[in-house]
């Protein structure tokens, strides 16, 4: 990342750039842009970044377009205001790198006018022989300059009315949203399957939308860069909750083997675990009887949860059977959480549709199937003791 691009003033204009493009640019993609592939310690990081960027987009939703008060420019002092160092060419260069988003193939000629305007008075400003080329056909060199950028704001304000609030942008959206093409039942459909079928169709088709995530936004490098906020941002929640999802599936075809791997994954990706796939994770090692590793879990997060202490009974059980410890567990469990006894009375999995949420969560993640995958476990969760 060159010098240039650590200055506010640049970023600033960057990101006011990005609010004038027909399009939103995903952070993942302007990101990138700005701060280059290397995962850089910056003087703005990246949580800061985000907040600076949502302060710009509600300028530009506001119609303020005002410059910095340090990106000045007199008549008397053109050569030191526009040298290559100075805010407003930093400015100017930062907008200039984030219309370069814009595919022109695509604007009316309107626009395409509108930004080519906007373009050469950027192009003017970044320094004093880009000023010198692009104002000298003008008999007053000085005055032209001058004149430009008195114009600059409006100039912008301009551009993102044509590129984003004009009555055509407007009612090109409004079209397209009734577009007879836009099956809503259809997309509907996918969804609900992706939600309710457990098949190898499902699988497949959630295989695909994660390749397709992974090569266009959630790329290696991208993960890599920001594997400290990467559970945090907005646009990576749908990939971690299609990779919960796609476990989820191998799971009920008890391919356990599989939704391990893809848990193991998920956990390194977002390791708060804000979707609590540990308890799924759990259930996969349970099928698999490695003990070690569902305790490796529990003891990494330390609650005492429903799922949690449901876990830690059914292994101390399978581990051990009906011996004191394991009776005085299970005693304590019941008097915490009362409707653990639903496991041993489900005769199916939709049987628990009426319980509590951390139970209907807890099922969810293939909490019954592992109790009975232990054999007599259900039987002696109901049994009472003496």
């Amino acid at each position: 990342m060159s010098d240039e691009q650590h200055d506010p003033f640049y970023i600033e204009g960057y990101i006011i750039g990005l609010g004038l493009t027909p399009q939103t640019v995903l952070p993942s993609l302007w990101i990138t842009k700005l701060l280059g592939e290397e995962n850089t310690d910056l003087t703005l990081r990246y949580s800061a970044l985000l907040r600076f960027y949502h302060a710009c987009m509600d300028r530009v939703l506001r119609g303020d377009f005002s410059l910095p008060e340090e990106c000045n420019l007199t008549k008397d002092r053109l050569g030191q205001d526009l040298l290559a160092d100075k805010p407003l060419p930093n400015y100017c260069s930062g907008m200039l790198q984030a219309l370069s988003f814009i595919e022109n193939i695509a604007l009316s000629d309107k626009q395409r006018h509108q930004l080519g305007e906007l373009t050469k008075k950027l192009m003017g400003f970044k320094s004093y022989l880009s000023a010198q080329s692009v104002f000298s056909a003008c008999d007053d060199f000085a005055d032209s300059v001058i004149f430009a950028f008195q114009n600059l704001e409006s100039c912008i304000s301009k551009t993102a009315y044509e590129m984003r609030f004009s009555k055509e942008c407007i009612a090109e959206a409004d079209e397209l949203s009734t577009q007879p093409s836009f099956d809503r039942n259809k997309i509907e459909s996918h969804l609900n399957d992706i939600l309710s079928s457990d098949s190898p169709s499902t699988l497949k088709f959630i295989h695909e939308l994660i390749t397709v995530i992974e090569r266009e936004l959630i790329t290696a490098s991208f993960i890599e860069q920001y594997a400290s906020e990467l559970e945090c941002l907005d646009e990576v929640q749908p990939y971690l909750i299609l990779k919960a999802r796609k476990a989820q599936v191998h799971y009920n075809l008890d391919d356990f083997e599989s939704a391990k791997i893809e848990l193991e994954t998920l956990l390194q990706l977002a390791p708060s675990d804000y979707y609590n796939n540990r308890y799924q994770l759990c259930n996969c090692y349970i099928r698999q009887k490695d003990w070690e590793a569902v305790n490796r879990v529990l003891s990494k997060f330390g609650k005492d949860d429903f799922a949690a202490s449901a876990t830690r009974l059914l292994c101390n059980y399978a581990q051990h059977g009906n011996n004191p410890v394991s009776i005085a567990l299970k005693q304590d469990t019941k008097r915490l959480f009362p409707e653990i006894i639903n496991l041993a009375v489900s005769s199916t999995l939709s049987d628990s549709s009426h319980g509590s949420g951390a139970f209907k969560e807890y099922i969810n993640k293939g909490g019954l199937k592992a109790w009975r995958s232990v054999e007599g476990s259900l039987f002696w969760l109901k049994a009472d003791e003496k």
